[in-house]
């Protein structure tokens, strides 16, 4: 899936990725390939992101995750 995360002035991130795991209001969150729909507060201070064989954290205060259809995913980060 498409993953972007930005923040006001810069691209934190821009590619393919396998995996996302983030830190919601309601508790962990993982995203997939074809995950419906969703809007949510994104809190805590790390993003993980994980492609083919490797995994990378992405360090942020909080920001809003929306996962789009057509398996893309946009993150805008409060860093």
């Amino acid at each position: 899936m498409l993953l972007g995360i930005y923040s006001i002035g810069s691209t934190i991130f821009n590619g393919e990725v396998e995996k996302i795991i983030a830190q919601t209001p309601m508790g962990e969150i993982t995203v997939l390939n074809g995950h419906i729909p969703l809007i949510t507060k994104v809190q805590g201070e790390r993003i993980i992101i994980e492609q083919k064989s490797k995994s990378e954290e992405i360090l942020l205060l909080d920001g809003i995750l929306e996962v789009r259809p057509e398996n893309e995913v946009v993150i805008l980060a409060n860093t």
